[in-house]
C-alpha cells in the first residue's frame, strides 16, 4: 500500500505540531512493514524532514530557494500536483487544507482535520471565510476524515452533520524518551511554563491576570514562555501593569531546551479555551512536569486523571488551581507519576496502526 503526502504543511512550516504529525507518521508507516509512504516535496527547510531524499534537499535546492519561499512552494505544488497525474499510489493523504489537489484526484482520499477553530471562532481570524471554504472543499472531497480527538469529531459535527458517516477517531501518539532531560543550570531554579502561541483563544491574558498575585509575592518564581515569538507591546504593558516585568521570559526555542524547560518546571500550565488535541500534555507528562489546565475542549478527554483543571474564565480559580500546586511537593510527584501512566495510553505506534486501518479501509 502506497501512501502519498502532499508538500503543504513541509512548505508552510520549518518548525510546527502539524509538520511533525505528518513526518513522525511518515516515518512510521514506512517502518511498519504494511505501508510505503512518500512525500511530494522537491525542497523544504522543515527541521523534521531535513534528512529526507527529497529531490532538491541539497546545496542546488538551498541556492535555488533561498529567500525565495513562494518559489519553494510553488516548485513544490507543482510538483504534488504532477505525482497525483502519475497515480502511483493507493491513497493520498494531504498535509493541510489547500484544494489544488481535487481535480487531478482519482484515488481514495483522507485527511485530518486538527481542529475547527477558524469555522467555530471567526472573529479571531482575519482570513476565517477563506480557510473555512478552503478547509470544506478538501473535506468534501476526502473519502475519511481523522479527527484527532472525540472533541474535535463532535466539533465536525456540530459544523457539518452530514460529514459523521466518514469521520474516524485517531489520537495523536507522543514519539520521543520518558527518561529526565539532562539538566540546564542557564535555567531559572523556580519557574511556571507555558508553551507555544499566546493569542485569542490560548487565553494567555486571563492565565496571566491569575498567576500575576503569585509573582508579585514571590520575587524567586519566574513565568517562562516557551516559543509563541519575542512578546508583543501589549503583553509587555500588561507586565508592567501587574508589576512582574522583571519576572517574565520568552524563549525561542528547541526540542532539547523545551525538553529541559519542562522537566525543570514546577508546573505547566495550559489555560486554552479550545484545543483539538493539546499535544503539550502529553510533551509534560512525557518530561515529569505537574500539569494543570482547562477544564475546556478536548483537555479533560486527554489527560484524564493526570490533570488538575480550572475554569479557564476565572482568574481567581486559575490562582487557586496554581497555588495548590506550586505549595504540595507530594501533589506534584504524584501529577508526574499519572502523567506517565496516562502517556501509555497515546503511544506512537497505536498513531500509526490506527492511521494504517483508516488507510487499509479505503485500499
Amino acid at each position: 500500500m502506497k501512501i502519498l503526502y502532499d508538500h503543504q504543511i513541509f512548505s508552510l512550516q520549518k518548525y510546527g505540531g502539524i509538520s511533525r504529525y505528518f513526518a513522525n507518521l511518515f516515518k512510521g508507516i514506512n517502518n511498519s512493514g504494511k505501508g510505503y509512504g512518500y512525500i511530494t516535496s522537491l525542497f523544504s527547510k522543515n527541521e523534521y524532514v531535513k534528512n529526507e531524499p527529497l529531490a532538491l534537499n541539497n546545496p542546488v535546492g538551498h541556492k535555488l530557494f533561498k529567500n525565495k519561499p513562494n518559489r519553494m512552494y510553488n516548485w513544490n505544488r507543482r510538483f504534488s500536483r504532477w505525482s497525483l497525474r502519475l497515480r502511483n499510489f493507493d491513497v493520498f493523504h494531504p498535509t493541510y487544507y489547500d484544494p489544488y489537489f481535487i481535480k487531478f484526484l482519482r484515488k481514495p482520499c483522507v485527511i485530518t482535520v486538527h481542529d475547527m477553530v477558524h469555522e467555530l471562532y471567526p472573529a479571531y481570524f482575519p482570513d476565517a471565510e477563506e480557510v473555512t471554504l478552503r478547509k470544506k472543499r478538501v473535506m468534501e472531497r476526502a473519502n475519511l476524515l481523522i479527527a484527532i480527538s472525540e472533541f474535535t469529531r463532535l466539533d465536525i459535527i456540530k459544523v457539518y452533520p452530514y460529514m459523521q458517516d466518514k469521520i474516524r477517531v485517531v489520537y495523536h501518539g507522543y514519539l520521543g524518551l520518558t527518561d529526565q532531560a539532562e539538566k540546564n543550570d542557564s535555567l531559572p531554579a523556580k519557574y511556571i511554563l507555558f508553551v507555544g502561541e499566546r493569542w485569542h483563544y490560548k487565553n494567555f491574558q486571563v492565565f496571566l491576570e491569575g498567576i500575576s498575585s503569585l509573582l508579585q509575592n514571590d520575587a524567586d518564581l519566574l513565568l517562562m514562555c516557551a516559543g509563541g515569538k519575542a512578546f508583543t507591546a501589549d503583553e509587555l504593558a500588561l507586565f508592567e501593569q501587574y508589576k512582574i516585568a522583571g519576572q517574565c521570559q520568552q524563549m525561542d526555542v528547541t526540542d532539547v531546551t523545551l525538553k529541559q524547560l519542562y522537566s525543570q518546571a514546577q508546573l505547566f500550565v495550559f489555560p486554552s479555551l479550545h484545543e483539538g488535541f493539546g499535544f503539550p500534555l502529553l510533551e509534560a507528562f512525557a518530561n515529569q512536569c505537574p500539569v494543570i489546565c482547562s477544564d475546556s475542549s478536548c483537555l479533560p478527554e486527554i489527560a484524564g486523571n493526570a490533570a488538575l483543571y480550572f475554569d479557564p474564565h476565572k482568574p481567581d480559580h486559575i490562582l487557586q488551581i496554581t497555588t495548590r500546586v506550586l505549595e504540595d511537593e507530594l501533589l506534584r510527584e504524584e501529577l508526574k507519576k499519572k502523567g506517565l501512566e496516562r502517556l501509555e495510553l497515546f503511544t506512537f505506534d497505536a498513531c500509526v496502526q490506527n492511521t494504517l486501518q483508516v488507510y487499509q479501509s479505503l485500499y
